[in-house]
């Protein structure tokens, strides 16, 4: 298979964990040419991989927790935004809230999925939005199956609870 029918045959499921994962498009198409880049540098471990959408996910998710360390890591030393900045670029990233009940269900939706912990977030992510099985994110994640269950649960309540307060 060549990289460009890689590409073809994995790139919107990419794309969109990685939109999710990041929560802006810049980030995300970052993300996504980066996990390109990544793969195609390991493509026998790719070919040889019975689940090649998974390895995809494993590797933006593995560059994605990188990049978050080497950020909290920059912000510690020296902090780039203010607390008002802070606020506003969350507010970007939920995108313009459509009239409609659904639409706006579905924004606070996405807005509870970002603000879980991530290692409730990955599991969800990875089991709504990219229809993995339990096994497959437990290979993924490295992690037991049991652990993913646990966490599934636990996200789903948290998620849950916050939608039914409003």
């Amino acid at each position: 298979m060549t990289e460009h029918a890689m590409v073809d045959a994995h790139g919107a499921a990419l794309y969109q964990f990685c939109l999710r994962l990041c929560g802006r498009r810049e980030d995300a198409e970052d993300l996504f040419q980066d996990t390109f880049m990544r793969a195609f540098g390991l493509l026998q471990k790719w070919e040889r991989s019975e689940n090649p959408r998974g390895f995809l996910l494993a590797v933006a998710c593995n560059l994605w927790k990188c990049q978050r360390r080497k950020y909290a890591r920059r912000e510690r030393i020296a902090p780039r935004v203010t607390a008002g900045e802070m606020a506003e670029r969350a507010a970007i990233v939920a995108g313009p809230e459509d009239a409609l009940l659904a639409r706006e269900e579905a924004a606070q939706l996405r807005e509870r999925v970002a603000a879980l912990p991530e290692h409730l977030r990955i599991p969800i992510l990875l089991r709504y939005t990219n229809e993995m099985s339990v096994d497959e994110i437990a290979q993924m994640l490295h992690i037991p199956a049991g652990t993913v269950k646990s966490r599934l649960h636990a996200a789903r309540k948290k998620l849950a609870k916050g939608m039914g307060e409003e």
